[in-house]
């Protein structure tokens, strides 16, 4: 017993002892129509922060921001999808190796290519990986005004946890935790 849990702390707790997280470049079909998935590198940061301003109108991630998270290849694992190799869309994941979640940290699809399932398509990829480092749980945060999110999130079995109240930075709006789980 001693033994597993030793392991267990030592893969936790220390970042050499993880694994660099990695994903193969894919061609796949959503909708009948042909994108190639891959990691996301840091000659694609441009493409995120602009993908969040079609989305939003600004970003709300820096360029700093997404760079930091890709230089962390422990536990952070980006992808981006792209039709006739321009970006349209990305999904950034966080994994909490002390209590086995995959977090979704954000995710952005081109306003054009929305409803069209390539949201959905990257959740169900990052479920995938999740349950591939044999995590236990995903996790995310999404406005409460934000139904249409929240209804596709809820369709992929992430249920709510909790109200985070004034989460978002921009206007002080209350974020949903919701979590799904992988075990079942």
């Amino acid at each position: 017993m001693f033994e597993k849990f030793k392991e267990w702390f030592v893969n936790t707790t220390n970042p050499n002892k993880r694994p660099i997280l990695d994903f193969t470049r894919r061609v796949v079909m959503i909708s009948g129509h042909q994108y190639v998935v891959r990691m996301a590198l840091e000659p694609d940061i441009q493409s995120l922060v602009e993908i969040e301003e079609k989305i939003y109108g600004r970003a709300p991630w820096s360029y700093a921001a997404f760079r930091i998270e890709l230089q962390r290849p422990c536990d952070r694992l980006y992808l981006v999808i792209e039709d006739d190799q321009r970006i349209i869309g990305f999904i950034g994941t966080a994994v909490d190796w002390y209590h086995y979640d995959l977090h979704i940290t954000n995710i952005g699809i081109t306003p054009s290519y929305q409803n069209k399932g390539i949201g959905t398509y990257l959740i169900l990829t990052a479920k995938n990986y999740a349950r591939h480092l044999k995590l236990h749980s995903m996790s995310l945060e999404v406005r409460v005004n934000n139904i249409s999110a929240r209804r596709l999130y809820e369709n992929l079995g992430f249920r709510n946890q909790h109200i985070k109240p004034r989460y978002y930075l921009d206007n002080h709006e209350d974020a949903v935790d919701m979590q799904a789980n992988l075990l079942r």
